[in-house]
């Protein structure tokens, strides 16, 4: 059996490249977008234990080889899943004119992708916790990216002078972010969007003292 752990961070394109470099028939991006739509149901349904490539095959209908021939390891294949998320999950990229809407910004779209395309990543961080390698491909090809994104938010509202320059930006996102995923995560309990204000202006008034 061809093996399926060990985690490649090798982007799409280098993959792509690699894997098109040979003469053959195109591959059908429909197959390709079913096998990972098949990937992401088992995520969700049965957990990351049972995200096998012949599980995968066979619940996308395909056979072996087609699954392999797209992805020589599951870790390719959690590449593209991370991907995807990503793509159908972007980060906002209007620039706000305060850190009050900017935070208001990252708390919507943090809803709106576990509602969505998110709803993978609570099955990744759960296997992450017993895995180092998931969990550092989680780190560098999810959330670090986001992460670097969301703090330069508050960076620019230090340079508008909203609030002092001694505030430590990470600590901001992680104060606003830390809150959702302990809630769904831990608690269990819903992240609403009925709350915003409530959390919006607790840590406005912690970041603005």
């Amino acid at each position: 059996m061809r093996a399926q752990t060990g985690f490649s961070t090798r982007s799409r394109t280098a993959r792509t490249e690699t894997k098109g470099s040979g003469s053959g028939r195109p591959r059908d991006p429909k197959v390709h977008n079913d096998i990972l739509k098949a990937a992401s149901a088992i995520l969700l349904e049965e957990g990351f234990r049972s995200l096998t490539m012949e599980r995968l095959a066979a619940r996308a209908g395909v056979g072996k080889t087609t699954v392999y021939r797209r992805w020589s390891s599951l870790s390719e294949l959690v590449v593209d899943l991370l991907d995807e998320a990503n793509n159908a999950w972007p980060m906002p990229q209007k620039e706000c004119d305060s850190i009050e809407e900017d935070l208001r910004t990252l708390y919507r779209n943090w809803i709106s992708g576990m509602n969505g395309p998110g709803k993978i990543i609570p099955m990744l961080i759960a296997e992450s916790v017993q895995n180092e390698e998931l969990a550092s491909l989680l780190h560098k090809r999810f959330f670090l990216p986001r992460r670097h994104l969301a703090i330069a938010r508050i960076e620019r509202a230090k340079q508008r002078m909203e609030v002092p320059a001694t505030i430590d930006s990470r600590t901001v996102i992680d104060l606003l972010m830390g809150r959702m995923w302990y809630r769904h995560l831990i608690t269990g309990a819903k992240v609403r969007l009925e709350d915003e204000d409530k959390v919006v202006s607790v840590l406005l008034g912690g970041i603005k003292m």
